[in-house]
């Protein structure tokens, strides 16, 4: 069973500041083979050194990205990315300026798409500067309205204001979306674990987080955040995960593990949370391998307790009441686990 790809939309008003953060994921040496799809490929400011290959209106970059332009629909532009011998790992979409992303959420339930593809998160980026202006008519209700679809809010630009000028938007933000989880940043600059999937490589690069060295620009942006890692061999209870990814601080922006589920003990699953968005989605079975729980959180440095996430993660460990769960029935009938 193979999984689907997750696709990531960046959306935020004009001149929010969307391209900036798309050049700095294209600048990133993250070894995601992700898909970047755009509005108006020339205003991406791409590296000639970081070009390794062009094919019409693909650009092939060194860190593993192909940059593509949405020239007819988005339908036709992600049809003609999976129909690429290479699939990748991952899809960015940015939208423009004026458009609503739930609108660019339904292209994903195209028949075509739907099964192959899969809603990871949803961002919006911010301008900490101009959002205020953006509070009359038309305007305020698109700047509002992607806001309020979105899983992470990048307030960006924030070097242009002064502290009372920042507590304005961010309570603007707050007041659209109370539960928004918000992050602040300079230039676009933000880590790339913020934007797209990792897959496999996710929970090594987390790891990573706190400890580069190298491009100031860059580690100051790996200070801001935080890592918390947790493991067992035990059966998990998905209603327990569940409430826990739903009640998770509004500082934690990301997570992401593969957990062994009593409700469904023969299978690998996968957790994914961007934002306030999360889902399970089973991957494969176990097989020969030893069923085991993994999961990566990443969020602002200082803002939780690793010991109480220890604790809730602790109480998600299975109850040993799923015997009546139809997961389990179906999977004993398949032969996926034992009686």
């Amino acid at each position: 069973m193979r999984p689907t790809i997750p696709v990531t939309i960046i959306s935020g008003f004009l001149g929010s500041g969307k391209t900036t953060v798309l050049n700095h994921i294209l600048s990133e040496s993250h070894g995601v083979r992700a898909a970047v799809l755009v509005n108006d490929f020339g205003a991406i400011n791409i590296d000639a050194k970081l070009v390794v290959g062009v094919e019409g209106e693909t650009v092939s970059l060194a860190n593993g990205c192909i940059c593509c332009n949405i020239r007819t629909d988005l339908i036709d532009a992600c049809k003609n990315i999976l129909a690429r011998t290479e699939l990748p790992e991952a899809i960015i979409v940015e939208t423009s300026g004026v458009s609503d992303p739930l609108e660019v959420v339904h292209t994903f339930d195209d028949p075509a798409l739907q099964n192959v593809l899969t809603i990871g998160g949803i961002l919006a980026v911010v301008d900490a500067e101009q959002f205020p202006v953006l509070q009359t008519g038309e305007v305020r209700n698109l700047a509002r309205n992607q806001i309020h679809a979105s899983d992470i809010v990048i307030l960006n630009k924030t070097d242009l204001v002064d502290t009372n000028q920042l507590k304005k938007t961010r309570d603007l933000i707050l007041e659209v979306s109370p539960t928004a989880r918000l992050y602040q940043t300079v230039n676009g600059r933000v880590p790339s674990s913020l934007v797209f999937d990792f897959g496999d490589q996710f929970a090594s690069a987390a790891d990573k987080m706190g400890s580069q060295t190298g491009n100031p620009a860059h580690s100051h942006i790996y200070e801001q955040f935080d890592t918390f890692h947790w493991s067992s061999n035990r059966q998990m209870s998905l209603t327990c995960l569940k409430k826990l990814a739903e009640t998770l601080p509004d500082e934690i922006y990301r997570a992401k593990g593969i957990v062994h589920l009593e409700e469904l003990p023969g299978y690998r699953v996968s957790f994914q949370m961007v934002g306030k968005r999360y889902n399970f989605q089973e991957i494969d079975l176990w097989g020969q391998d030893t069923p085991n729980t993994d999961i990566v959180v990443i969020g602002s440095t200082g803002v939780f307790d690793k010991a109480c996430l220890n604790d809730q993660f602790e109480a998600c460990v299975g109850t040993g009441n799923a015997e009546q769960s139809p997961l389990l029935k179906l999977s004993r009938r398949l032969g996926l686990a034992a009686e």
